[in-house]
């Protein structure tokens, strides 16, 4: 390994990584069924999954194509992955239809192909523009040939389910409003029981439940904004909307501090008042939000990496319960924060250099280490992850995913093509 240049994902690097695991560590092992379908290289879950999933494997995957992987999206017990070619795969629970098949199917052990399936749908007529995932449905966004955009729910239909119907569908079409035109829908996001779209206009449609946690009867008009609409985040009882002038605002009594400051009022969008600065006055620019249940992360330009919210596992860092101001992440690692994620109560981050780095809540091993605490409360190395050819990151409420792949589409290289030829390796 001391002579392995890193530039790729050799035969070497791949098996010293192998060889560095922990034995205790969760992984899917390969499955000859699927490895002419999945091209990816590997698929890392750690955490909590159903008992039969643990012992399922999946990894060895030669890379056909580049970065075949478009989405991950996570639910409570079940996991969604988006592949090009409009392939559509899951695992996990099904006992309420959530990965869309016969209720008969009450969990995928194995990575499963899944297909829409519904009346109005034809075979393969259509194309997978998004997915999301609440706790025990999916959402899919589709395009069919006509040009006409639907979302397809899987696990809605649950009332036949509870009477005993014969053979009870598990897919539906989602009815929307009469006034919003379908076609405008470019973004669909679920967490828990909430399921939001957003349409081209810049308006956001609210179903499932709200956030008072009452069940909404169809979908209603939460916000229409008067800029562009570039990211929508959902968290326990909070929308965090993020603009095209980068200005975020926030949605909920924040009774966890995760907007980053005191008050909160659950009816009404606030504008996010903090501004990060440099020593000369000029204000650093956001790369990056990332958001769980309470808590909320902000990754700078610059590389720094501010955590505010909850931090009762201590996903934000530091001492307190919680933080009501943007709190910086502390790192005896000097090398840049890239990228970041935030789960359900954990956070992980990669470095410039490949390193891998996580913590928060420890249940069942999802953070990549065990630990004898249940929570960790400092970023620490997953050493079993040091490597440069993580292409995909999702971490839901239990587990952790991580997609490794060609080293050109990894998360990186991309970062250093991007600061120029002169530090894509050092």
């Amino acid at each position: 390994m001391k002579n392995c240049c890193r530039k790729c994902c050799c035969a070497c690097c791949r098996r010293n990584v192998m060889e560095e695991l922990n034995n205790d560590t969760i992984l899917l092992p390969k499955n000859e069924a699927t490895k002419q379908e999945l091209e990816t290289d590997r698929l890392y879950i750690f955490g909590s999954v159903p008992p039969d999933l643990k012992s399922v494997l999946m990894e060895g995957f030669a890379p056909q194509e580049h970065n075949p992987v478009v989405k991950i999206v996570c639910g409570k017990y079940h996991c969604i992955i988006l592949l090009t070619q409009n392939r559509l795969y899951g695992f996990g629970l099904n006992d309420m239809g959530q990965l869309g098949l016969p209720f008969e199917t009450k969990e995928a052990t194995h990575l499963t192909q899944l297909n829409i399936n519904t009346p109005e749908i034809y075979l393969n007529n259509f194309q997978i523009l998004d997915i999301a995932a609440g706790d025990e449905f999916s959402l899919i966004l589709i395009q069919t040939q006509d040009n006409q955009k639907k979302i397809i729910n899987f696990g809605s239909d649950l009332i036949n389910k509870y009477i005993q119907v014969e053979n009870p569908p598990t897919q539906k079409v989602e009815k929307i409003p009469d006034e919003v035109n379908i076609n405008n829908i470019n973004q669909i996001i679920a967490y828990e029981k909430r399921k939001i779209f957003c349409t081209e206009n810049n308006e956001i449609f609210l179903g499932g439940q709200d956030f008072s946690g009452m069940e909404l009867e169809g979908y209603g008009l939460l916000k229409k904004f008067e800029k562009k609409i570039k990211n929508i985040f959902l968290q326990k009882e909070s929308c965090i909307v993020q603009d095209d002038d980068d200005d975020i605002w926030g949605l909920s009594d924040n009774s966890y501090k995760e907007f980053g400051f005191e008050s909160g009022l659950r009816n009404e969008f606030q504008l996010f008042k903090y501004i990060f600065k440099e020593e000369k006055g000029q204000i650093k620019q956001i790369k990056k939000i990332s958001v769980g249940a309470r808590h909320l992360l902000i990754l700078l330009e610059t590389g720094e990496l501010f955590s505010m919210g909850d931090n009762s596992d201590g996903q934000c860092c530091g001492n307190s319960s919680t933080y009501s101001y943007p709190n910086l992440v502390e790192m005896n690692n000097k090398n840049k924060i890239i990228d970041c994620y935030a789960g359900y109560n954990h956070n992980l981050i990669i470095l410039e250099n490949g390193c891998v780095y996580t913590w928060g809540n420890t249940e069942n091993g999802k953070l990549g280490y065990f630990e004898d605490n249940i929570s960790q409360e400092t970023p620490k190395e997953v050493l079993s992850m040091k490597i440069r050819c993580i292409n995909h990151v999702c971490l839901g409420k239990k587990i952790s995913i991580i997609v490794t792949g060609r080293n050109e589409d990894s998360i990186v290289f991309k970062y250093r093509a991007d600061q120029g030829p002169e530090i894509i390796d050092p």
